[in-house]
C-alpha cells in the first residue's frame, strides 16, 4: 500500500488526549480508516469508518485499497463521455482521459490528489465504447492515457477536434503518473462559483397593501399624539 494510503498509528500509552476526529477508543488494538467525503467541499472534510474485519495483512490491504476515494468518472456509453467532457469545458479543467479495462488504484489516488485540479475520466473495453477507441486512435486490447488541455475556443467543445497534447508513454507507476499529472495539471483548484440570490417578485397587489400599512400606521401615529 506504499504510496496509496498512510499508515499512522495513535499511542494510547502516553496520556494524551485522542484526536476529536477518531472518536471514542474502547479497546486496543482499534482501527479506523479515515478518508475524505466523496461529497465534501475539499479533501479536509474527513469520514472515519471502523474496521471490523479480520486482523490480516490480506484483509487489511484488500479493505483500504476497496476504501480509497475516487472521483474518477466513469464512462458507460458515448453519452457519458459528452456529459464529462462538457463538465471539463465547463470548468477549464484539463481532461485526462485513461482507457483501461480494469480499475486502477493509481488512478483512484491522483483523482484525490488532484481533485478540482484536473478531471479523470475512465473508458473501458465494453463494445459500445469502441467507437470512443477509434476516435482517440487508441487500440481496444491496450492502455493509454491521454489529456486533452482546457479549450480556449469556446466554439470547440468537441475534444477529439482539440489537439491531444500530450500522451503518456512511460511505465504505469505511481511515482512516473504523479509526475505526469503535476506537469499537466492546473497549479491551483477551481471553485466553483457562488450560486447568486435571485430576488423574489412581489406578487401582484403586494404594493397596494405595503401603501394600505403606510398609512394605517401614519393614522395610528397621529391618533397616539392628539390623545
Amino acid at each position: 500500500m506504499k504510496g496509496f494510503v498512510k499508515i499512522a498509528y495513535w499511542d494510547t500509552g502516553n496520556n494524551e488526549p485522542v484526536p476529536q476526529i477518531l472518536g471514542q477508543i474502547k479497546g486496543t488494538p482499534t482501527i479506523k480508516l479515515v478518508k475524505p467525503k466523496r461529497k465534501g467541499k475539499n479533501n479536509k472534510q474527513k469520514q472515519v469508518i471502523d474496521y471490523n474485519l479480520a486482523r490480516t495483512a490480506d484483509e487489511l490491504s484488500t479493505f483500504a485499497f476497496n476504501s480509497m476515494p475516487s472521483f474518477v468518472e466513469r464512462v458507460n456509453s458515448p453519452e457519458d463521455y459528452e456529459k464529462i467532457q462538457n463538465k471539463a469545458n465547463k470548468f477549464g479543467l484539463p481532461l485526462f482521459i485513461a482507457f483501461s479495462g480494469r480499475n486502477l488504484n493509481e488512478f483512484k489516488y491522483l483523482s484525490t490528489e488532484f481533485r478540482r485540479r484536473v478531471l479523470i475520466t475512465q473508458i473501458g473495453t465494453k463494445k459500445e465504447l469502441k467507437e470512443l477507441y477509434f476516435k482517440f486512435g487508441v487500440m481496444i486490447n491496450g492502455k493509454a492515457l491521454l489529456v486533452v488541455p482546457p479549450s480556449e475556443d469556446e466554439d470547440v467543445a468537441d475534444s477529439s477536434q482539440r489537439a491531444i497534447s500530450f500522451a503518456y508513454d512511460k511505465k504505469w507507476t505511481l511515482n512516473s503518473l504523479q509526475t505526469f499529472f503535476d506537469e499537466h495539471a492546473l497549479s491551483t483548484e477551481v471553485k466553483p462559483k457562488p450560486k447568486e440570490e435571485t430576488k423574489k417578485e412581489d406578487p401582484p397587489g403586494s404594493e397596494e397593501k405595503k401603501q394600505e400599512v403606510k398609512t394605517e400606521k401614519v393614522k395610528t401615529e397621529k391618533v397616539k399624539t392628539e390623545l
